[in-house]
């Protein structure tokens, strides 16, 4: 009886200190993305996930209604904001790419983040959540300047997710290199291995784009001021005190990085084994007398598609001795479908990428689709739309397991061709295997290593001594610039001496001569 009750108090031991794990390091974290895209929320929900496991309470503002509920979060999401991406969003990407325009025009990507700030600070759902308290701020790496304004109203000490991993400006305010020579920008469809004249082009374009975005800023700053606080710093002096930055990236989809103590890569966090498909979509894919089917999603961004598009598509299935599913949000061509495709608002992307009767993926090559891909072995064929997409699918090209499309001269035949390469090049599935393995090979998890690090913050009250001295220096100083130019104008200013004093030495030698 004595030993059973022994038993039973180790037990309780042992249950108390479980709980306390959890429970008693709980914390309040807000989580921010102003990002004009859903996609943006899926790395956030994973890590919420994870974070509500171990305890903690998430609150997670952005500007897309929740999909669900999950006891533990908490989605705040302005009405204001909402209706403002929702209206900035109507937009019309693949008919502008395929007419050789850039999709989102340079005036609307700037307007952007002052826009949405103002929609969003404005909104009473925003004032409210000020009044509330938290012990950590995670903030999305693209469009953070807004929710840094929030973080200094905190003052809590604040993470990034970025979730663009070939957007660096986030990475390289906190002090980590991105020399224009091996960083591509992300809008381009260069890789780290450029030409010189790729590079010049590089540099001018991150250059003025720098310079532009600062102008932005700017703008954006005054309204910080106006609906915050007077006294707040510029948003580029509060990015530099990030504890750290959850870089959604890694090298089998994008580049080697030198990244500093204070950055991990949690590439693909939201990525998961396929499980088994629905029972109608099973069955729809494994009716083609069993030579496996294609898949077709261009993420969610893309609602839309002109009818010339739409036309080619069905076309090229049409001629495909696959099944085909077709993820599209509109469903206007239903009736006009050959009997091998199938179209839906909404398809289990992962499960059908993980089916091993996948022959070729066909996407619009956003990072998250890229991630998938390479996670679950599949091969595919990209056509980029827009902002990181041309970044994204000049790497899988280069990588060789993706084939590479462009929309602005894209035909039935291209894309027939494209598709049967893919399938029947044993070539593309061995790098998509081969990448796969890369990617899976990891010590820990993504989603463990963002819980580990996110804790580490907390646990050191803000981690500030993985910080580096050169997230304070300009651009001249960080890459010794001024240094170069130092050395330059002492070598000139030697040689000049050099030179007089050769020269007065040389005058006063006929001199001599004449008085001997």
């Amino acid at each position: 009886m004595r030993r059973q009750k022994q038993v039973n108090f180790n037990l309780s031991i042992i249950l108390f200190l479980t709980l306390c794990s959890t429970s008693c390091l709980s914390e309040n974290i807000l989580m921010v993305t102003m990002g004009g895209t859903k996609s943006h929320k899926i790395p956030f929900w994973e890590l919420a996930k994870g974070l509500i496991n171990r305890g903690h309470n998430i609150t997670f503002l952005n500007g897309f209604p929740p999909d669900f509920h999950l006891d533990g979060l908490v989605e705040i999401t302005p009405r204001n904001l909402v209706g403002y991406i929702q209206n900035y969003t109507n937009w019309d990407l693949l008919g502008r790419r395929m007419k050789n325009l850039q999709p989102i025009p340079l005036f609307d990507i700037f307007r952007y983040p002052v826009e949405a700030c103002d929609a969003m600070l404005n909104d009473h759902e925003t004032k409210e959540l000020l009044n509330s308290t938290f012990d950590l701020m995670i903030i999305d790496g693209a469009y953070p300047e807004c929710a840094l304004g929030l973080q200094y109203m905190y003052n809590i000490p604040f993470m990034y997710l970025n979730t663009v991993g070939f957007y660096t400006s986030s990475i390289s305010r906190s002090g980590s290199p991105t020399p224009f020579s091996i960083t591509p920008n992300f809008a381009l469809a260069f890789t780290d291995n450029m030409t010189f004249i790729q590079r010049v082009a590089n540099s001018v374009i991150h250059t003025f784009l720098q310079f532009a975005h600062a102008i932005v800023i700017n703008v954006l700053h005054t309204g910080l001021r106006k609906n915050l606080d007077d006294e707040i710093p510029h948003p580029y002096d509060i990015s530099k005190n990030v504890s750290f930055i959850l870089q959604n990236s890694h090298f089998t989809v994008s580049y080697p990085r030198a990244f500093m103590p204070n950055v991990a890569e949690v590439a693909c966090i939201h990525c998961r084994p396929a499980q088994p498909l629905p029972k109608d979509l099973e069955e729809f894919v494994s009716g083609g007398n069993d030579v496996g089917f294609i898949y077709v999603s261009m993420g969610t961004s893309v609602k839309t598609a002109p009818d010339s598009l739409q036309k080619l598509l069905v076309r090229t299935f049409a001629k495909l001795p696959y099944r085909v599913l077709w993820k599209y949000e509109s469903t206007t061509i239903q009736n006009d479908l050959p009997s091998n495709v199938r179209i839906s608002r909404w398809l289990p992307q992962q499960d059908i990428l993980g089916h091993k009767k996948l022959k070729a993926f066909i996407t619009h090559g956003g990072l998250l689709s890229m991630y998938e891909m390479v996670f679950h072995g599949a091969p595919g064929v990209v056509a980029p739309v827009f902002c990181d997409h041309d970044a994204n699918s000049e790497k899988a090209k280069i990588d060789g397991y993706a084939y590479k499309l462009y929309l602005e001269t894209l035909t039935t035949e291209q894309l027939l061709k494209a598709i049967h390469t893919v399938i029947h090049d044993p070539s593309y599935r061995k790098e998509a295997l081969y990448r796969k393995s890369l990617l899976r090979d990891q010590k820990t998890s993504p989603l463990e290593t963002a819980i580990y690090w996110t804790e580490y913050v907390l646990r050191h009250n803000g981690a500030y001594h993985l910080q580096t001295p050169g997230r304070n220096m300009g651009f001249m100083q960080f890459y010794s610039f001024d240094v170069i130019c130092f050395f330059i104008g002492m070598f000139v200013l030697i040689k000049l001496l050099v030179r007089r004093y050769i020269m007065k030495t040389t005058r006063t030698q006929p001199t001599k001569l004449k008085m001997q």
